[in-house]
């Protein structure tokens, strides 16, 4: 008689764990919850928490451990995240991407991507024309065909900034035919501004035309 008590005590306890288990599931779930079963990995970490967790953010929303594993910026994504004020001018105007050839029958391989915003700014008509230059070469020849010297400062960042003042040209904006530009050297990210007045095309400029700082092309921390 002692021996069966023996065997059945261990089934009854048994037993009775697997039906605690079950009913602080059950609450679990009515509390929203979900079931984990008894024998699960505890510190099992999903994909999306890593990146969560990571001390780094790409350009691209994706998590990093070094800013140096980010990717550099590129597309039309990379375009807006290399100048911030382009969601400014976004939300003020209309804009359209574009896809060409560089224009310049000296090369061959140049490419030009650019997203272009029209907006009625000030009383004006400013068009905001960012662009990305596959030879940045390419971007510094059509601005200093312009017939004007740009203008080199060093940038915060450290790297030269390239500025061509306001000057008339035939475009294709009708009267909006004062051009100026900017582009850090190096690099093939340009941006314009297109007004009726040269001095409203350089404040458009300076106003929708941030170049971001260098080192935080490819990301920024937490």
């Amino acid at each position: 008689m002692r021996q069966r008590r023996d065997r059945v005590t261990p089934v009854l306890f048994a037993i009775t764990v697997m039906l605690a288990l079950t009913v602080a599931g059950i609450i679990h779930v009515a509390h929203g919850g979900e079931v984990i079963g008894p024998f699960a990995v505890a510190d099992q970490v999903s994909s999306t928490t890593k990146q969560v967790n990571t001390p780094y953010v790409c350009w691209d929303g994706s998590g990093s451990g070094s800013l140096t594993r980010c990717p550099d910026p590129r597309g039309a994504d990379g375009l807006k995240w290399v100048f911030p004020g382009y969601e400014d001018a976004f939300r003020s105007g209309d804009c359209a991407q574009g896809e060409t050839g560089d224009g310049d029958p000296s090369t061959s391989s140049g490419h030009r991507l650019f997203v272009e915003c029209s907006m009625s700014w000030r009383g004006t008509q400013v068009y905001l024309h960012y662009a990305y230059w596959s030879e940045w070469q390419t971007g510094q020849r059509k601005y200093a065909a312009t017939g004007s010297t740009p203008r080199i400062e060093q940038r915060l960042d450290g790297a030269m900034s390239l500025s061509w003042r306001p000057r008339r040209l035939p475009t294709p904006h009708g009267e909006a035919s004062w051009v100026t530009a900017e582009m850090v050297q190096g690099h093939g990210w340009s941006v314009a501004a297109y007004a009726g007045d040269g001095e409203v095309a350089r404040q458009a400029l300076h106003e929708f035309g941030e170049i971001r700082d260098l080192r935080q092309w490819r990301g920024l921390p937490r």
